[in-house]
């Protein structure tokens, strides 16, 4: 099943400090990290935006204890699920931590981490709104996460083209921005105009089949190996199913399995959908990427 020879180290100079693996979810980027980090004894840093959580091991595709302790991982369980975390933590995690005369390889499928970490974006400061934030909240979960996408496309039309209405956290973020401050989000950030230099970007693909299957292939995988009750556990340790943390794919259709709503064959056919799903809006950002080796170990 593997879509990857190995690595022809002569066909890349790498000779830059910071290494960046992307790919479609399940494409196996972090089987390339750990090989480069043991071939340049570097640390690796997780690009996800859901491996910080503690106890969401399985459906977060972790790096085993075992990968772990053959090259130290960061931005992996640093938080409880309760706790927030985003693209600004992450930038201020990389920025703090990266050492110019180490190796770094930072490893994740998602998009707006990369462009954020690229560009140096910075993210306009708007304290949260409990009001605000309920009443948009409110109204998603009542069904009308379209119409709140459409208001967020009039107000702002380059935020909106950069979310997708499934993304809750996000699309509520936006519109809660723009009502605090009154300007639209994409106003307020800020970023360079060309991307740092000191990075070698590796893109990893195959064929759309090879990666549909290899996602089906993950998701029987996880449920064998205990998504179901890896999600009981959170739910028993008190832990609400509306926290953004589980909102992620694997965890809500699981909850929805638990409380009744759907079957057990509903719920693996909607992990799979929705990574399929996933998958295809990670190379959407990723093709906007310049200057990537792309298909660099593929057959």
């Amino acid at each position: 099943m593997s879509c990857f020879k190995t690595l022809n180290f002569f066909d890349i100079t790498f000779d830059k400090p910071i290494i960046y693996i992307i790919g479609p979810t399940a494409i196996g980027k972090s089987k390339l990290a750990l090989e480069l980090a043991q071939q340049f004894q570097a640390d690796i840093i997780s690009a996800d935006s859901y491996q910080v959580y503690k106890g969401m091991d399985i459906g977060t595709a972790k790096a085993s204890t075992e990968d772990r302790l053959l090259v130290p991982h960061h931005l992996i369980d640093t938080h409880l699920p309760t706790e927030a975390y985003n693209v600004t933590d992450f930038i201020r995690y990389c920025k703090q931590h990266l050492n110019p005369n180490k190796r770094t390889i930072i490893c994740g499928g998602n998009g707006l981490f990369l462009r954020s970490f690229l560009y140096d974006y910075h993210f306009p400061k708007a304290k949260s709104n409990p009001e605000i934030r309920d009443s948009l909240m409110h109204d998603y979960e009542r069904g009308n996460k379209q119409n709140l996408w459409n208001q967020l496309h009039s107000i702002d039309p380059k935020t909106a083209s950069q979310i997708h209405p499934n993304n809750k956290h996000r699309l509520i973020r936006a519109l809660e921005i723009y009502h605090i401050t009154k300007h639209p989000p994409s106003s307020l950030k800020q970023k360079k105009t060309k991307p740092r230099d000191d990075v070698t970007i590796l893109g990893l693909t195959c064929d759309r089949n090879v990666v549909t299957e290899r996602i089906d292939i993950r998701v029987d995988m996880m449920i064998k190996h205990g998504l179901i009750e890896e999600v009981k556990t959170l739910l028993e340790a008190g832990y609400e199913p509306s926290l953004p943390a589980l909102n992620c794919i694997g965890y809500k259709e699981t909850i929805h399995y638990l409380n009744g709503s759907i079957s057990y064959d509903e719920m693996i056919h909607l992990i799979k959908i929705h990574t399929h799903q996933f998958s295809k809006r990670q190379m959407t950002w990723f093709k906007k990427i310049e200057n990537v080796f792309w298909n660099i170990s593929h057959k």
